[in-house]
């Protein structure tokens, strides 16, 4: 068998790769892009609300670290 020189066929199998990936990536890979268009649920608006209401709260507190957490854990599931 002859020795047959790596960096072109390494060259070559990079080229074919990134021709045969461009296409997908141009389409907007699949199905991520579709996902991120979906309008949200409302069973998650609810959640998203909650929480900017329990952050502010905790805001307005000044907490942090573990007593922040703690708070939020209650907060979330008082509401």
């Amino acid at each position: 068998m002859e020795n047959l020189p790596l960096k072109p066929l390494l060259f070559l199998f990079t080229a074919a790769a990134l021709a045969c990936a461009t296409p997908a990536l141009a389409r907007g890979k699949a199905t991520g892009e579709a996902a991120q268009h979906r309008p949200p649920s409302p069973a998650r608006l609810a959640q998203q609300e909650r929480m900017r209401s329990c952050n502010a709260t905790a805001r307005t507190q000044s907490l942090h670290g573990a007593p922040r957490k703690e708070f939020m854990r209650g907060c979330l599931r008082k509401h």
